[in-house]
């Protein structure tokens, strides 16, 4: 009985000590995630936040005449916090009353899903509890604006848990008119043109905002408290015309088709002012068709027989000589600082003296 006895008490200690530590366990448990629960979930937060860089607005390149060669335009990711406290309360009280209405909005005005697809693609969101579940991509500024309008977006992110995710594209409104010109404004890839040589100045200066990152590596903005503001880009102005770039550039491509040549430029220069009003470049791709792929306007090259011109110019503006003056021709060759200059073309040897404009 003795044995007994002292096997059942050792039983009896054992559940005793068990229980009291399952006891204290479950205390504990009780005691972190509801008097603690608050610190160490923001200990947890901070853990994967950081700061994140937000681009500026690019500045906008203009015409002389006052038009958009090169702007910025945003265009907007949306993205729901299905997890959000003011989407949760009462049961989900605020997204059950407005799924339907939010539902029909959405399909009448993108028109890329029926109104029940909206409504089931909102209801599985919310069912997942996804905290950053992808809605609609690449959303101009216009249907942005109306969709703030909508049932539950227009409470606010903290009640509605939509979330925007906003960035800048670059557009030519002119398309092709001066496109190699103005350049391009590309992401990993080399600038060019004007959105090369004035990128500092366009660029303007980046911000920064606090992002939390959640599975997937995907960053959700925690708060605007935590943003710095960018500072926008400089416009510039050039000295571009587009009516006359737009002559100017159907003047080349009718010389380069009725040519078939393989590239050509053509530059329009105001002469009072030197401002360049148009230049147009054209080279012809493998398809057959013409393009702004080059600035050949601008690669250094011999002026060659062109530069006669110049020359001849030069000496009528100066009254050295008239059309009329009579030239030597020496023979077709001219030693000049120790080395003989060929004349290039054959003619009749014997008539040497020729007018300037025989000459030219």
């Amino acid at each position: 009985m003795e044995v007994k006895r002292d096997i059942l008490w050792r039983v009896y200690v054992s559940y005793i000590v068990v229980a009291v530590i399952c006891v204290a366990i479950l205390v504990k448990a009780f005691y972190i995630q509801q008097v603690e629960g608050k610190y160490w979930r923001s200990m947890n937060d901070s853990l994967h936040e950081k700061m994140e860089e937000i681009e500026a607005e690019r500045g906008t390149i203009y015409s002389e005449d006052g038009e958009m060669l090169s702007t910025s335009i945003p265009q907007f990711d949306i993205y729901i916090d299905f997890g959000a406290d003011g989407l949760r309360e009462n049961n989900g009280k605020r997204f059950q009353e407005n799924l339907d209405s939010l539902s029909y909005d959405l399909a009448n005005l993108f028109k890329d899903r029926s109104k029940n697809a909206y409504r089931e693609i909102l209801k599985q969101g919310y069912n997942s509890g996804d905290r950053y579940f992808p809605l609609l991509k690449k959303v101009n500024f216009g249907d942005y604006e109306e969709l703030n309008k909508f049932p539950l977006v227009r409470l606010g992110r903290n009640k509605s848990g939509f979330i925007p995710y906003v960035r800048n594209i670059r557009l030519n409104p002119y398309q092709m008119l001066a496109y190699r010109t103005i350049g391009l404004d590309r992401e990993n890839s080399q600038k060019v043109g004007l959105e090369e040589t004035y990128d500092t100045l366009l660029k303007g200066r980046t911000g920064k905002r606090l992002v939390r990152y959640i599975a997937g590596g995907i960053a959700i903005p925690v708060d605007d408290d935590y943003q710095i503001e960018p500072e926008n880009g400089k416009d510039i102005i050039t000295t571009i015309d587009t009516h006359i770039q737009d002559i100017t550039e159907n003047a080349l491509m009718s010389m380069m088709k009725s040519n078939e040549a393989q590239h050509g430029c053509a530059i329009v220069m105001e002469v009072k002012t030197g401002k360049i009003k148009a230049i147009a470049n054209l080279g012809l791709r493998p398809d057959g068709n013409y393009w702004e792929d080059f600035n050949y306007a601008m690669t250094p090259t011999e002026p060659g027989s062109t530069f006669k011109l110049v020359t001849l110019m030069s000496m009528l503006s100066d009254k050295k000589i008239s059309l009329s003056s009579m030239v030597n021709l020496e023979g077709g060759r001219w030693n000049i600082n120790g080395r003989m200059v060929i004349d290039a073309e054959e003619y009749d040897k014997t008539d040497n003296m020729v007018t300037a404009k025989r000459a030219f």
